[in-house]
């Protein structure tokens, strides 16, 4: 702005000048000189002040050739306030703009082969026992009838677990795309939650655990899906069951924090690292294989990923509290006033 302004009265004042000094000597021929005296410093005038303009343009061309050659991270100077300066300010935002979107389709990538890798892992591992299994009952490779039972069942719980990892991946991939569908109703909390307990408790019993509940008097009413809940719920009580040392105790609190249901789930386990803790709604993480001690059943490592992308398309959010081996998983949900 600056800039153009000041050039712009340069070249007027020059133009008066050179008009007032040829209506003046005009008659006199012996004058062409100093016209062109007076032109060359006009030239000379015009060109040491947009010398610094032409400069931050070059400075503006090497830039842009410098970020069309990959380098992402370059930015321009913008120390002027002027046209050129919000320029510059511009094709940094551009190239920021830029590297974002690069980051992200990298981050995209890398989340492809993980996921690869993982449901590779997770997928040969039971199909692995299978084959196992079917090929010794091909073979007849069993010594009796109770034998023959054994590698049945074993072949049955195997597939049994394959088929929940690809449900559980199938459910993974539509939450995380934003294919998923939800049947929106207001449900009544508190009756939920005892329907899901009751289906739980004789599970937890057979292994060695016990539940207690503690819950608000109050109605406590969420606009849900109440199949996606119930499956975070059952998550989250299921993971519990696994990494609880046993004999214990799974508590499950249910109660309203002003506008909030909050929910939790408490056991006691084999303690973890904090970055342990970090990685833990991350897909396909387990945790460190000496916790496995109290591991009921091998898992895939998507069930509280698939927990926290449902509660977050609640509007809600989920975290872990934990303490020396004291763990307390929850659960914040939008309440519904009654």
């Amino acid at each position: 702005m600056f800039w153009a302004a000041l050039i712009s009265f340069i070249l007027m004042l020059a133009t008066s000048w050179l008009l007032a000094y040829l209506s003046l000597d005009l008659r006199e021929l012996s004058a062409v000189g100093d016209v062109l005296f007076l032109i060359a410093s006009f030239m000379f005038y015009f060109f040491l002040l947009t010398r610094p303009i032409v400069r931050y343009l070059r400075t503006l061309a090497d830039g842009l050739m410098t970020i069309a050659g990959g380098n992402l991270d370059y930015r321009l100077p913008t120390s002027s306030e002027d046209e050129l300066g919000e320029v510059a300010k511009s094709i940094n935002f551009m190239a920021e703009q830029l590297q974002e979107k690069m980051n992200r389709e990298r981050q995209i990538e890398q989340s492809k082969l993980e996921l690869i890798t993982g449901v590779s892992h997770d997928l040969r591992t039971p199909l692995t026992s299978i084959i196992g299994y079917l090929n010794l009952l091909k073979n007849d490779d069993y010594t009796n009838l109770e034998e023959h039972k054994r590698y049945i069942s074993n072949a049955y719980n195997k597939s049994q677990q394959l088929k929940q990892l690809i449900d559980d991946l199938f459910e993974y991939t539509r939450l995380t795309s934003g294919s998923a569908t939800f049947s929106w109703k207001e449900v009544d909390m508190d009756g939920l939650l005892t329907q899901i307990i009751n289906e739980f408790e004789p599970i937890a019993l057979e292994n060695s655990l016990t539940v207690h509940i503690i819950r608000d008097q109050k109605p406590i009413y969420g606009y849900i899906d109440t199949e996606k809940m119930v499956r975070t719920i059952d998550n989250l009580l299921m993971n519990a069951l696994k990494f609880s040392i046993k004999p214990g105790e799974i508590t499950v609190r249910l109660a309203v924090q002003g506008q909030q249901i909050y929910f939790t789930v408490e056991n006691v386990g084999k303690p973890i690292s904090p970055e342990q803790e970090k990685l833990l709604f991350e897909r396909f993480y387990k945790a460190d294989p000496s916790r496995n001690e109290y591991h009921a059943s091998p898992g895939a490592g998507l069930g509280l990923s698939i927990a926290k992308n449902i509660v977050e398309l609640h509007g809600g959010r989920i975290g872990l509290q934990h303490q020396n081996g004291h763990f307390t998983f929850f659960i914040e949900l939008p309440r519904i006033s009654k």
